[in-house]
């Protein structure tokens, strides 16, 4: 990877697959995303972000965890929600009332009552934030996640809940049995893919933020090519831009064709067929 940055003037690496904050490209959607997530939370509601594997979801919880001021939030963060009803509620009660949970089920939902009480005297605002919520294995911590919303005065829910899941969660959702959940939710966006500008918008960004200084290292054709082949899924453009980069290298060129693209998705098992 030296070689990597070195034959292309890089301090680091541009295309990394972890979901950098520093790296975020605001494209119309994502920027939309992000500060229609940001409302839900100011306004105390229930929100809904959808996006396909790879489009940039966990990204924006990140961005927006590190948005929020500490000393007027709580956060609860679940990044994996496989797990049974009293344990989500056992992981909102310890993150975000800093308090061992009690054995019992009703216990907890005890410390949580008092809890969001105390809180809200105190001027300070709770936010759960559920990423990869397709994942919830039972329809009861939905339940769950729908009766959190019954902690309100007259005017506010004491709460805000975020959702992050896959598409399966939106069809899941629309099943019947989760109307009275389904209501609840104020807010709700779909994260689209990048078109072809964008796209080449998002490598020349990624490429700044990691110190490239020349020209723009891909051909029109090789961009065409890349925004075919990951149908605009920033990971996918990612793992290709990467690899494609590195075909480069080998073949002592600084500026990526289309053979460089067609040798990369040749190297990425899930591209290769």
């Amino acid at each position: 990877m030296s070689l990597y940055i070195e034959h292309f003037g890089l301090n680091r690496d541009p295309f990394g697959l972890t979901p950098d904050p520093e790296f975020f490209y605001a494209s119309q959607i994502h920027a939309t995303t992000l500060e229609w997530v940001k409302y839900a939370i100011e306004q105390h509601e229930l929100g809904l972000v959808i996006g396909e594997i790879g489009s940039g979801k966990t990204v924006i919880s990140r961005l927006l965890v590190d948005s929020l001021d500490l000393e007027q939030h709580k956060i609860c963060w679940i990044i994996n929600p496989q797990m049974s009803p009293t344990a989500f509620l056992k992981e909102i009660c310890s993150s975000l009332l800093n308090v061992e949970p009690k054995y019992f089920k009703r216990d907890v939902l005890k410390q949580i009552t008092t809890g969001l009480v105390d809180l809200y005297q105190q001027g300070i605002h709770p936010v759960v934030i559920i990423d990869e919520a397709q994942s919830i294995p039972k329809k009861a911590i939905f339940d769950e996640i729908r009766l959190l919303t019954n902690f309100q005065t007259d005017t506010q829910n004491l709460l805000s809940v975020i959702m992050l899941g896959q598409p399966e969660l939106a069809k899941r959702l629309k099943n019947r049995a989760y109307r009275a959940l389904v209501e609840r939710i104020r807010f709700s966006i779909t994260l689209k893919p990048l078109d072809k500008k964008e796209t080449r918008h998002y490598l020349l960004h990624r490429l700044q933020v990691a110190g490239f200084m020349a020209g723009f290292p891909f051909t029109d054709e090789a961009v065409t090519r890349l925004w075919e082949l990951s149908k605009g899924m920033p990971r996918v453009i990612n793992h290709i831009a990467s690899f494609s980069l590195l075909h480069a290298m080998t073949a002592g060129v600084t500026k990526v064709a289309i053979e460089q693209i067609n040798d990369a998705v040749n190297d990425i098992f899930y591209l290769n067929d």
